[in-house]
């Protein structure tokens, strides 16, 4: 038997109990299961699916910012409980209860004792986590490989399950479910603590003299400019990719807030790429300025010319550079700048025509596009013939291929 102090809501058709239980009571006997694992909700072979719907990747990355992370918090699990006895009983708040010494009024004391009791568990209830299946099955594999967790204290949402209306029950699944949106995109950039990638990026667009400047990010959420933005220069969402490419990590690492000096000396690895990109081309800084009649090797950069403009203010485009930096050592730098900025970034170009741009930007031939700038910057995909590629792409547009790319 446990004993939870709640309080008790209304929320239309359900009832529920809002509370706090130890991580040990939540997984021991399992005494809290999955949808999947409860034959009440669902048929078997329904179950089945909601049961690879379940990532084992993510149940372990759960497990390890448990153990792993001192300042670990989870949104509450709610369960819907059913069979078995719980018990719910109310706590009286006295007429004399009072709050910074002013006696309460009866209608607030009336409305406080219905709200605050104690629910009471035998251990013969079927209870089971109808929004927080992955954080239940992290908690418990969390347990399994360091019980002094056990202590933790989770917050718990109840909402009684009536057997006779299995419909409303998972109805309630489905809203959890499908509306309960997750942050995602640039929004989750915004919000992580813990992935580096993240803080990095937000200490970019925070700290550095030219990715703070106004126009430097896009609002957009995704990695992608909106077509009527001609100002902006790059996205949260792209650096956050580049921070990525450029940290060679796996993605373990972005699941624990690496300590303040680590953070540092990432910061300097990102920070050293933009650096070298505006040093390279310092007309960019005058465009994320608002100039007009910007040009880099005197040709006009701008993402709205019907020759689709310059690859530089891309956010694919800045990707595929990032790729090639991250393949010269520090010593090579130098040599990288003096590479870069011998490429016609130019969408109209024949070596980016039809594998970039034709009237509009592609967005397939990923391996392609890395194997044009690596080849231009001399380091090539070792076993990738660029120009059977490039036969083959031209061939789509029914164009003859009459040239070689070469290193710059």
């Amino acid at each position: 038997m446990i004993h939870l102090a709640c309080t008790l809501g209304n929320l239309g058709y359900w009832d529920y109990y809002s509370t706090l239980m130890k991580v040990k009571d939540i997984v021991s006997n399992q005494r809290i299961i999955t949808v999947a694992e409860s034959e009440e909700l669902y048929t078997n072979n329904i179950n089945k699916v909601l049961q690879r719907e379940i990532s084992e990747n993510r149940i372990k990355a759960l497990s390890e910012y448990i153990l792993g992370t001192d300042e670990r918090f989870f949104s509450s699990l709610v369960v819907a409980i059913h069979k078995g006895s719980p018990k719910w009983t109310e706590i009286d708040i006295s007429n004399t209860f009072d709050i910074e010494g002013k006696t309460l009024d009866e209608k607030s004391i009336d409305f406080l004792s219905s709200k605050f009791g104690v629910l009471s568990l035998s251990g013969n209830e079927q209870i089971f986590a109808l929004d927080g299946q992955h954080r239940l099955k992290g908690l418990r594999k969390a347990f399994k490989d360091d019980n002094t967790i056990g202590e933790l204290e989770i917050p718990v949402t109840f909402v009684i399950h009536n057997q006779k209306r299995l419909e409303k029950t998972r109805r309630l699944f489905t809203v959890l479910n499908k509306y309960a949106e997750k942050p995602k995109g640039a929004e989750l950039i915004i919000l992580d603590e813990d992935d580096a990638a993240a803080i990095i990026t937000r200490r970019l667009v925070t700290e550095h003299p030219i990715l703070s400047l106004d126009n430097a990010i896009s609002s957009s959420k995704t990695g992608a400019i909106p077509k009527n933005d001609y100002k902006s220069f790059t996205t949260l969402v792209t650096i956050n990719k580049i921070n990525k490419i450029l940290f060679k990590k796996t993605k373990s690492f972005y699941t624990k807030r690496p300590s303040d000096n680590e953070l540092d000396e990432l910061y300097k690895v990102s920070s050293g790429f933009w650096n070298s990109v505006f040093k390279t081309f310092p007309n960019i800084e005058k465009y994320i300025n608002g100039g007009n009649d910007v040009k880099i090797d005197n040709k006009l950069i701008s993402r709205k010319s019907s020759s689709g403009g310059s690859l530089l203010l891309r956010p694919i485009g800045q990707e595929l550079i990032s790729i090639a930096y991250s393949k010269f050592d520090d010593s090579e730098i130098a040599n990288f700048e003096k590479k870069l900025v011998k490429i016609d970034f130019n969408l109209s170009n024949d070596y980016w025509k039809y594998v970039f741009w034709n009237d509009k930007m592609l967005g397939k031939e990923l391996r392609l596009k890395k194997g044009i700038i690596l080849k231009l910057m001399g380091k090539p995909i070792k076993g990738y013939n660029i120009d059977n590629e490039m036969k083959r792409i031209y061939k789509l547009y029914n164009k003859i291929y009459n040239f070689s790319i070469k290193e710059v």
